[in-house]
């Protein structure tokens, strides 16, 4: 659908005062979230302004890892952007943050779920043994009979596919926290819950963000895979030069997936020490 002037104009309005009353009430970094998150609805990240996208991926690559980082990612999405692939790099980019966002969150319940519990842990085991030893290809079929082709199939097939480290290494990290902080804190009387969430968790966290970085390798790894199934992303651009033999087109598209994926790695690494450093572990 499409929306009209008088529409748009609101929204900038309600964009405005809600960023206007977060950076009052709390911080100018509050205000500028929100105005970021909004603009982002509104645009989509595919229609977004290529200079503020670049200006807020830098700046946020600069204030978490510093100048070399933000000069990294200036010129990895500088590169996209010259070499004509800037729409088709953000649309895997879309589809693989989409497709992470859901591996991680999905993956790290079952993986709570199975650190508290040996029967769901043991039932888990197989399958992910399965999901990370069978052929990339052969993920693809059973989400085809059912969906056919299209970006969804690619979306569920990343999932498929990136969802078993999420699980893997966040069951490691909360069955492998040193049992004498857990004795501890049975001691002073923390419940189950409490235990978990106050005593587990953070400490498990270096483990947990180790399995965010290896799911956001295997998501954008698999994105060439899913070609197959006709997304029109950087995926495409490398299948159609290995077709064509196309050496500049394929250079390009990979160099563009490995731009992406040394940053992601970059704002995994850098934020999962931030948060170590800020808990104590």
């Amino acid at each position: 659908f499409e929306l009209t002037p008088v529409i748009t104009a609101g929204y900038a309005v309600v964009r405005a005062a809600l960023a206007l009353l977060l950076g009052v009430r709390y911080t100018w970094r509050a205000a500028v979230g929100t105005v970021l998150v909004l603009t982002l609805l509104f645009f989509g990240l595919e229609k977004l302004p290529w200079p503020l996208m670049i200006l807020v991926l830098v700046v946020l690559s600069w204030q978490v890892g510093g100048t070399k980082v933000g000069l990294l990612t200036l010129f990895g999405l500088s590169f996209m952007l010259f070499t004509g692939v800037w729409q088709l790099a953000m649309r895997s980019l879309y589809l693989c943050l989409a497709a992470v966002l859901v591996s991680f969150v999905v993956g790290g319940l079952l993986g709570i779920w199975a650190s508290q519990n040996y029967r769901v842990s043991r039932t888990l085991r197989p399958i992910n043994d399965t999901l990370q030893t069978m052929p990339l290809f052969v993920l693809l079929i059973p989400v085809l009979m059912f969906f056919q082709i299209g970006e969804f199939t690619a979306f569920l097939a990343i999932i498929a596919y990136a969802i078993v480290p999420a699980i893997r290494y966040t069951e490691h990290g909360l069955r492998h926290v040193d049992p004498a902080v857990i004795e501890a804190a049975e001691a002073i009387g923390c419940k189950r819950y409490q235990l978990l969430w106050q005593v587990r968790l953070p400490l498990a966290i270096p483990e947990i963000m180790l399995g965010l970085n290896q799911t956001i390798m295997l998501a954008l790894s698999m994105l060439v895979v899913t070609a197959l199934v006709g997304t029109r992303d950087l995926g495409q651009e490398v299948f159609t030069a290995l077709q064509r033999a196309d050496t500049g087109l394929g250079v390009i598209a990979g160099l563009s997936i490995a731009f992406i994926a040394i940053i992601a790695d970059r704002f995994a690494n850098l934020t999962s020490k931030r948060i170590g450093a800020r808990l104590g572990v």
